[in-house]
């Protein structure tokens, strides 16, 4: 009964944890993308799509800055 306990506490503490840094995160505007997809993402949008590469570039570049969102 004591290791239910235990794992339901453990489970709320991370979940806590994740909420808040997530919350953080958003309210500083921060997004952090593996570069490879963001290649993925940008040679998708050109090819696939079709949107030109100036475009493409301007989004993800506005996606991915690190300035606070006010």
């Amino acid at each position: 009964m004591s290791a239910v306990i235990a794992a339901a506490g453990a489970v709320l503490t991370l979940t806590l944890v994740a909420t808040i840094g997530y919350l953080r995160g958003r309210r500083r505007g921060l997004v952090t993308l593996p570069s490879a997809l963001v290649a993925e993402l940008r040679d998708h949008k050109i090819r696939c799509i079709g949107e030109p590469p100036h475009s493409v570039a301007l989004e993800i570049r506005l996606l991915c800055s690190e300035t606070p969102r006010t």
